[in-house]
Parts: C-alpha cells; sequence; structure tokens
C-alpha cells in the first residue's frame, strides 16, 4: 500500500506501469550513464518486460553543494561512502531531492525496484531500499552487482532481515527476465542465478546460471532513460569488449563475479557504436568499461581496422588493459589512427617475480618500458596503475617501482601513474580472502588492514609506501588521476587501524587529527 502523500502525487500524473524500475544509487562514480542497466533495460525489453532506468547518483551529483560538494571526487569519495554515518548525513542533506526521486519512481507503480550495488554504493542502496519499503511495502526489492555476489557474506543478511526481497549473483539478463516470468506464479519457484526470500523468512536459492555465451546475443545498450547532459562527458558513452578476465590476480573478484572470460568481436562492437552514432550523433568518445579490453588481439585490430575503413572521426578509451608484449609499436600507431586517445594498463608492480606469484600472468613477456614509451610516442595518454604492498613484496621490489618512474620520466607528459588510494587489500571472493595461507596473509584485522605472517607488511607501511612512491612521482613531474600526492584520509585510515589493533593512544590521536 502506497504511502497517502506518494498517492495523491501519482494520482497527479498519467503514467505507464512499469514491471520493472532499475536504479543506480548514489555511490563514487559518476562520469557516465551506468553500463550495466542500459544493457540490462535492453535485454528485458527485448523480452516484453517493461523496464525503466533511474539514476539518484547523477541526480544528486549534478546538484553537489555545500559540505558535500566534493564526495564524488575520486580522492575524496573512496572511503566515505563506506560510513554509515556519513551516508545517513548525506540523504539528510538531500532530503527533498531524494523523497522527489522515490515519488518519481513509485509514480509507475513498478513491480519490482532493482538496484545495482557495487563497494560505494551498498550502504546508500540500503537507505534507499528502506525509504521503498516506507512508502510502498508491497514491492518487490532486489539486489545486483559485485557487492551482494554469491561469494559474499551480506546478501544473505539483507534477505533475512527482510530489507529486500531478492539478489541477483552474476550477470543479470537472464535471470531477471526469469525472475520477472514467474513473479505471478503460485508458490515460491526457484529462479536460477537468484536467492530470494520466503514467506516464512528462510531463502530460496535458485543455483548457478551459466554465463551467457556468444556476447552477441546480447542486444546494444539502451541510454534512453538517461539525461546525458548531466553526466561529467556531456558526448561520451561507454561500451565494452569482454566480460571476465584472463588473468587471475589473488586480489581480484572479477573470475568469481564472471567465471568464464568471453570477448565481443571487433564487428559487433563496430556495430554498436554505429548504432549509438545513429541515436546519439554528437558522440564524440567511447569509453570501453570492461576488465580487460585488449585480450583478444585479433577483434581489437578488427575493431580499428573498421573505424579506419569507415571515418567514424570517433575517439575512444581502452580504460583496463593488459599491459603485454603485443601493444608494440605497429599496434599503438594503428590504436591512434583509429581514434584510441588513452590506454590504461593495470600494471601493479614492475616485478615479474611479484606479478607471477599474485597469478597477474599475462604481462609476464612484456617489455613495460617499451609498451609505455611506444603508446605515449603515438601520442596517446598512457595511464599506469600501481599498487603497494603485495604479498610477498620486498624492499627490491618496492625499488623497482620507483626506479621505473626514472625510467619513464621523459614520458612524463603523456603518462599518468596512478596510485592505489587502498595500497592493497583483498576483498571477500578474491584467491589470497579464501585462502590466505597460501599467500602468507593474516586477515584477522580485516581486508584493509591485513598483514603478513611475518610481521613484515602492515598498513602503515603500506601507506608509507604510498606516499613515497607519491612524492617521487611528482618530483619527476608525473601527474595521477586523482590528483594526490598523500593520502587525503590518512589520519582518519590510521586512526581506525589502531582502533582495531586495540592500540586506544595513537588511535585517539589520529581520529582527532581526523576531525
Amino acid at each position: 500500500m502506497y504511502n497517502r502523500s506518494v498517492k495523491l502525487l501519482i494520482a497527479r500524473k498519467n503514467i505507464t506501469k512499469l514491471d520493472l524500475a532499475l536504479i543506480q544509487p548514489p555511490g563514487w562514480a559518476s562520469q557516465n550513464p551506468p553500463l550495466g542497466l542500459a544493457v540490462l533495460k535492453s535485454y528485458l525489453v527485448q523480452n516484453r518486460i517493461s523496464t525503466r532506468n533511474f539514476d539518484l547518483n547523477i541526480a544528486l551529483y549534478s546538484l553537489r553543494h555545500g559540505p558535500y560538494k566534493d564526495v564524488w571526487d575520486l580522492a575524496n569519495g573512496y572511503y566515505v561512502w563506506g560510513s554509515e554515518s556519513y551516508v545517513k548525513k548525506l540523504y539528510g542533506y538531500y532530503s527533498e531531492e531524494t523523497l522527489g526521486f522515490i515519488y518519481s519512481v513509485l509514480a509507475a507503480e513498478p513491480k519490482v525496484i532493482g538496484m545495482s550495488v557495487h563497494w560505494s554504493s551498498i550502504l546508500s542502496a540500503r537507505f534507499l531500499a528502506r525509504k521503498f519499503r516506507q512508502f510502498s511495502p508491497e514491492t518487490k526489492i532486489i539486489f545486483g552487482g559485485p557487492q551482494v555476489a554469491r561469494y559474499t557474506d551480506i546478501w544473505q543478511t539483507l534477505l533475512k532481515t527482510g530489507e529486500i526481497d531478492a539478489v541477483c549473483f552474476g550477470e543479470g539478463e537472464e535471470s531477471l527476465r526469469e525472475y520477472m516470468d514467474k513473479l505471478d506464479s503460485p508458490g515460491e519457484t526457484p529462479v536460477s542465478g537468484i536467492a530470494s526470500r520466503s514467506e516464512k523468512g528462510g531463502i530460496i536459492e535458485g543455483g548457478v546460471l551459466e554465463t551467457i555465451k556468444p556476447l552477441y546475443k546480447l542486444p546494444f545498450a539502451d541510454f534512453s532513460d538517461f539525461n546525458l547532459k548531466l553526466y561529467a562527458g556531456e558526448n561520451v558513452l561507454p561500451s565494452y569488449f569482454s566480460r571476465g578476465c584472463i588473468n587471475n590476480c589473488c586480489y581480484c573478484t572479477e573470475n568469481k563475479f564472471f567465471p568464464k572470460f568471453r570477448n565481443r568481436t571487433g564487428k559487433r562492437l563496430f556495430d554498436e557504436i554505429v548504432h549509438q552514432l545513429s541515436l546519439y550523433p554528437k558522440t564524440t568518445n567511447f569509453r570501453l568499461h570492461d576488465s580487460v579490453s585488449n585480450a583478444n588481439m585479433k577483434e581489437l585490430e578488427a575493431f580499428c581496422d573498421l573505424l579506419l575503413a569507415n571515418k567514424t572521426g570517433i575517439r575512444f578509451n581502452l580504460e583496463n588493459a593488459v599491459i603485454r608484449k603485443e601493444m608494440d609499436a605497429r599496434l599503438c600507431e594503428k590504436l591512434a589512427k583509429a581514434g584510441c586517445i588513452v590506454v590504461g594498463y593495470g600494471l601493479e608492480t614492475t616485478s615479474k617475480r611479484l606479478l607471477k606469484h599474485v597469478g597477474k600472468a599475462a604481462c609476464l613477456d612484456a617489455d613495460f618500458i617499451k609498451i609505455v614509451a611506444d603508446g605515449a610516442r603515438m601520442k596517446m595518454t598512457i595511464g599506469i596503475n600501481m599498487m603497494f604492498g603485495l604479498p610477498c613484496e620486498n624492499e627490491d621490489d618496492f625499488m623497482q617501482q620507483l626506479r621505473f618512474l626514472e625510467e619513464i620520466r621523459k614520458f612524463r607528459k603523456r603518462v599518468l601513474v596512478n596510485p592505489a588510494l587502498n595500497f592493497c587489500y583483498f576483498p571477500e571472493g578474491c584467491e589470497a580472502h579464501s585462502n590466505p595461507d597460501k599467500y602468507g596473509v593474516d586477515l584477522r584485522n580485516g581486508e584493509l588492514y591485513w598483514e603478513s605472517k611475518d610481521g613484515s607488511n602492515t598498513f602503515p607501511e603500506r601507506l608509507a609506501k604510498f606516499e613515497k612512491f607519491c612524492r617521487a612521482a611528482a618530483r619527476l613531474g608525473f601527474d595521477n588521476l586523482f590528483g594526490v600526492t598523500e593520502n587525503v584520509n590518512k589520519n582518519l585510515l590510521l586512526g581506525r587501524y589502531y582502533t582495531v589493533k586495540n592500540d586506544s593512544g595513537p588511535a585517539l590521536e589520529y581520529l582527532l587529527k581526523s576531525f
């Protein structure tokens, strides 16, 4: 039953009723319309499920002001979204805007409300779900995304407490279609890839759903519900080459979320770009939002050849690429001519011994300096991501990272060196979290504040390496994606660290500094 004020507002509107409302709750990302929701909508509508996307994140981002105007900045927003009190105050500050958003969703009387959640939006999604429960207790609520994947613990709590009605594990296209089809079926029917709350408060699991293969079965993303003018890149759209990853890094959950790596063909990606340009002719740039954009070199080249042959004039970014030997001068020249302006490499460390140990095998035969140089000479922006304190890292490994900066210094105007703001951590589902003994990791203090079993690798040590690396990079003239030379949350993080360690003296000292 809808709240009376909502009823009155809805009565003034003539809105087509929805089967499913998909929502992007507030969180860190805000630069482009949500690709996952756009792909889900196109698939569900194709299967005769009326669906509409809503983005509360961009609505609040576009109004940012006052004490929360910087919360979406990459450096400032990395940790604040994980504070329940902070998120609660943010919603209080934007209470009118949030209430208006809730009204706009409920005006369409959706049968189900779905939310896409990741690490920075899980708390805000839970808050929003409680608000929807308050105004429309009979509307089903389902969460999906990596933060509620099967390998996490939180999804069971969400179902048992009744905060939500169902959780979608992994890919959502087929699971959501089946869930919606069975919504009005008598009894409690299990749905593949979904866990749901039973009428008695138990959990009904539908088992594992096979991943979609091949990816050409998925229709092109549908961005029609998003006001593209609100996003940071007004004439920029996201797309993707693949799902999954060809590496098996011990600190990453990608291969758990997408158990099988799949790549779209260059022709399929090109056709989607042509399709989106027909709808949004002002688009100038496409950002490839996947975990690895250059896993299939043959299809990447085919994509470039099609762009060159058809003279589209668009630009594109390979947001997440493997730094591999095939990214040589010849290919970099073709990429640049085809319109590639950014290549982002998740290098993490220059120590090949360490890369092999943590499972990042695809780059072991690459000449890192040459690949950076080849890309920079083609006037592409090259992003290099670095981590600090990987398991079994020693001082020589870290010194190699500093020497690497010296060796690529002459390309600093074309290279962004991006330090990992969380240094190195092990979330639920990653290999090091599941098998800490294999990597000599002690997780008793949590996934961020872990220590090596020999005591040599601690959070303060990782923080010190981070800041030393940032200072060295700044001294050599490198910029970074976050615009930082030190960790802006340093005192808060150290205060929490010493609190976890039950060391009250420094805990109080750092927490007071953080205020």
